[in-house]
């Protein structure tokens, strides 16, 4: 690429019309890419570097069962009464335990013969077990996990959280969960979930080490996701939103800052370089030579301090990191502008893995290495915060609901086609399952 530096450029001739400059495009984002922001990749478990910044959490291998529960339609949720019957020798009969229906019963398929019928009840009926008899290690560890995490938590998988599913929630717009059941209902009603299991690495270049790839983090992973799916355990708090951020590195370097709740909060302006100067120590101290990819987005939060300091805020806490591409939501930035800002001296290469050892250098690191007043300046790129105004247009948008695009569940569709008598069901069903859910928080 020419450089624009010391007039090399040519200018255009008096009255003629500027050749106009080509978009950025995205660099090819590869499947190593996505599962290295995958949160059991990067989180202290696995990577110690990160404990001191990072907020406490409990992490899940889920199994193929689990997995094949999450992409199933409908919700049936765990049934306590069933495990004590079975632990007590009464079976009892099978409808007592069964609380909630498949979506498929609302639009039933016509009969085959009764050898189909009878092969296809069986895998049915194994289907429809509550989680606590279909994989009941798994939930009674979520169990455990949630008292020791101190009984309230907030789950996510891999990549998302189930932000677009609060509004199914008994604790209306919050995702804290004190049950394993909370943790399913979250789950399986969240569109953000789905695009986890279903659809990770849409976009993505092939790799010649897809193989390898597919089993990362687990010998057992399952090989139809290509990844091993986990779930993500952290305790529940009530944040100050507006003390979230997400963050941008654009080549090793921190180029950009959003607010991440898009609201107007006065306060911030006058915090602005304490912001940015949080954001930048845990950039350097923890992220800028470590992560194995040179360009990837970060989130943070800042909570207010106890330890003196002038601005009251504490240190930045690292809460998710996400890929360089355009799935990931740019905020109060168009990606074309980030992809347009130019990093004087870009950090090339990637985090060795051999020796576990940065290999990651300065481009300048292949000459003489002597650097000059000039060559100092360049290095420091201040990244722009941005904080949304009071007359921001975008806060026209907050009369409307967050993620009211995802709020209306397969279940609530399918019952609506089957008529009158399909909603009546559901509405039934879903009365008796709260009422569930309720008793046992009793």
């Amino acid at each position: 690429m020419p450089s624009f530096e010391n007039g090399s450029i040519a200018q255009e001739p008096s009255g003629s019309t500027p050749a106009q400059q080509p978009p950025a495009q995205f660099p090819p984002v590869s499947r190593s890419h996505i599962l290295n922001c995958s949160y059991d990749a990067w989180f202290p478990s696995t990577a110690p570097r990160y404990r001191t910044s990072c907020l406490k959490s409990s992490i899940i291998r889920l199994s193929p069962e689990f997995v094949d529960y999450l992409r199933e339609d409908g919700i049936i949720l765990a049934d306590e009464e069933a495990t004590s019957r079975e632990a007590g020798g009464d079976e009892g009969p099978d409808d007592d335990w069964e609380p909630s229906i498949a979506t498929g019963v609302f639009q039933p398929q016509p009969g085959s013969d009764s050898d189909s019928d009878s092969e296809d009840g069986d895998e049915h009926h194994a289907r429809r077990l509550p989680p606590n008899l279909r994989f009941p290690e798994l939930h009674q560890q979520i169990r455990d996990e949630i008292k020791r995490l101190g009984g309230q938590v907030v789950p996510k998988l891999n990549w998302s959280s189930p932000k677009d599913a609060t509004w199914i929630m008994m604790d209306k717009n919050t995702m804290r969960c004190t049950t394993p059941d909370d943790v399913y209902l979250l789950l399986k009603s969240s569109s953000f979930i789905s695009h986890d299991l279903e659809n990770a690495f849409d976009g993505c270049i092939s790799a010649a080490n897809h193989r390898q790839q597919q089993t990362r983090g687990t010998p057992d992973a399952p090989t139809t996701l290509g990844f091993a799916p986990v779930l993500v355990l952290r305790p529940y708090f009530k944040p100050q939103t507006a003390l979230e951020f997400r963050c941008f590195v654009k080549q090793r370097n921190l180029v950009a800052i959003s607010q991440r709740d898009l609201k107007h909060y006065p306060f911030l302006a006058g915090l602005r370089e304490s912001i940015v100067d949080r954001v930048m120590d845990l950039f350097e101290s923890a992220l800028r030579f470590t992560f194995p990819d040179g360009s990837f987005v970060f989130d943070v939060y800042i909570p207010e301090g106890s330890d003196g300091a002038s601005d009251g805020l504490s240190r930045a806490r690292l809460i998710d990191i996400n890929p360089w591409a355009p799935r990931t939501d740019s905020l109060l930035f168009d990606w074309e502008e980030l992809l347009d800002i130019r990093v004087p001296r870009p950090v090339l290469g990637t985090r060795g893995e051999s020796d576990g050892q940065d290999a990651a250098v300065p481009e300048s690191q292949s000459d003489a290495g002597e650097t000059t007043d000039e060559d100092d300046g360049e290095d420091d790129l201040e990244p722009e915060l941005r904080l949304v105004d009071e007359d921001d247009p975008i806060t026209s948008n907050l009369l409307s609901s967050q993620y009211s695009a995802h709020k209306l569940p397969k279940d609530v569709v399918d019952a609506s086609a089957a008529g009158e008598g399909g909603l009546r069901v559901f509405a039934e069903e879903w009365k008796r399952m709260v009422d569930r859910s309720s008793n046992a928080r009793e």
